[in-house]
């Protein structure tokens, strides 16, 4: 992330939106987002069995 995506505000953190559906990459389980607060965002995996909250770098857009 260079000085001008901070500027511009195009900082990774604001990649996903609520309601994308996301993979996390560590656990190759997907989902959707359903919440964000400061940099996490939560995801439901699974139609709400599981909801746990991840950082930008912890998911992948599906």
């Amino acid at each position: 992330m260079g000085i001008f995506d901070i500027l511009l505000g195009n900082s990774s953190d604001n990649i996903f939106q609520i309601g994308d559906r996301v993979m996390v990459k560590y656990r190759e389980q997907e989902g959707y987002i359903i919440d964000k607060e400061g940099s996490l965002y939560t995801v439901s995996i699974n139609d709400g069995e599981m909801v746990d909250s991840y950082e930008a770098t912890d998911l992948e857009k599906i």
